[in-house]
């Protein structure tokens, strides 16, 4: 049993590129949470975050997996090392918080969430849109009523390829876009939906063999979801999300576009307007915290209280990652996927 109790959350980073420097720019808002190390093989990277966040750098893993005065291990590398990293740092006793993809097969998710139970660890997949505000309140909504019944959703996520690391486009490596992109919003619908009966999807390959375009059905019987994800967009063409949320009294619509990436989301066109029969649109009113900051807050305020997470487990992860599995499985074969 944790005992409840306040206190410094320790934390050594794994990964200094995109998503590593956006976790560790957030730890710097969070009171408790101390960034201790930071390690990437790039030294180059790892010394000048490590010198903008006060942390000490490092140029291997295993140096703050082993490390005592670690009490969590963020890992920000790329997916194909994911459950070495996950499963040495819960059995150095570390808690745990892990990028998304979770993982690329689902006996590597079953190595990691075996280790972490094991061990006793507290443990969180990253998936930012389950704090990401606009996307919160729209879940918001539809549990208190506000939308009705819901019949239809529908998602986009559109973007250029990755250019902060060539291993993006080894699907062996990264998933392709149907694992690495289109898992936030597989994971969004499953946080509202739950799991669906079947799964189908179309979508055109790159040059590398990966699955870079991808449109998925989800059934669930008594509604539908469709999801689009793309990192085959042509240079000048912004990153764009979208989410809309048809029920039987009311429609929610959030739009975002940002030149670039999602780097410069501070820059973002957004809405969030909700529709209903008989009146005028209605702006949404949402949190404005960042979402990965959110996140953040939300893990460490576990780690600091000995609980665990109730939002984003390894478990679901582990079931959003067999959807996305059987997306890619649909793909390949042009057949409906049962679950």
């Amino acid at each position: 049993m944790w005992r409840k109790r306040k206190l410094t959350i320790r934390v050594g980073l794994l990964g200094a590129g995109f998503i590593g420097q956006t976790h560790a720019q957030a730890y710097q808002s969070i009171p408790g949470a101390e960034l201790v190390a930071v390690a990437d093989v790039n030294r180059e990277a790892a010394d000048k975050l490590a010198e903008q966040t006060g942390a000490r750098p490092t140029y291997d893993v295993d140096t703050i997996l082993a490390a005592d005065d670690i009490q969590v291990v963020d890992i920000c590398l790329p997916t194909f090392l994911h459950e070495q990293c996950v499963v040495q740092a819960a059995q150095n006793g570390k808690h745990v918080l892990c990028e998304k993809p979770v993982a690329l097969s689902l006996v590597q998710a079953d190595h990691m969430i075996e280790a972490i139970r094991e061990n006793g660890v507290i443990a969180m997949v990253a998936q930012v849109i389950r704090f990401w505000p606009e996307y919160v309140a729209i879940k918001q909504l539809l549990e208190s009523g506000g939308l009705g019944a819901p019949a239809t959703a529908r998602a986009t996520r559109l973007a250029k390829a990755p250019r902060w690391g060539s291993w993006f486009r080894n699907p062996e490596l990264s998933g392709g876009a149907v694992l690495d992109l289109h898992i936030h919003d597989l994971d969004y619908v499953y946080w509202l939906f739950g799991r669906p009966r079947t799964v189908y999807a179309i979508g055109t390959a790159s040059e590398t063999g990966a699955w870079d375009y991808v449109v998925t059905s989800l059934d669930y019987g008594d509604k539908k979801a469709t999801v689009e994800a793309s990192y085959v967009m042509p240079d000048g063409f912004p990153f764009e999300m979208t989410f809309r949320l048809l029920g039987t009294e009311g429609c929610a619509d959030y739009r975002f576009r940002v030149d670039g990436q999602v780097g410069e989301r501070d820059s973002a066109s957004t809405e969030l307007v909700v529709y209903r029969p008989g009146q005028p649109p209605e702006s949404v009113a949402y949190s404005q915290e960042d979402a990965y900051r959110a996140e953040l807050a939300y893990f460490a305020q576990c780690v600091s209280e000995g609980r665990h997470p109730t939002i984003a487990t390894f478990e679901e992860a582990r079931e959003v990652l067999e959807i996305a599995l059987a997306a890619r499985q649909s793909l390949e074969s042009g057949a409906l996927i049962r679950l």
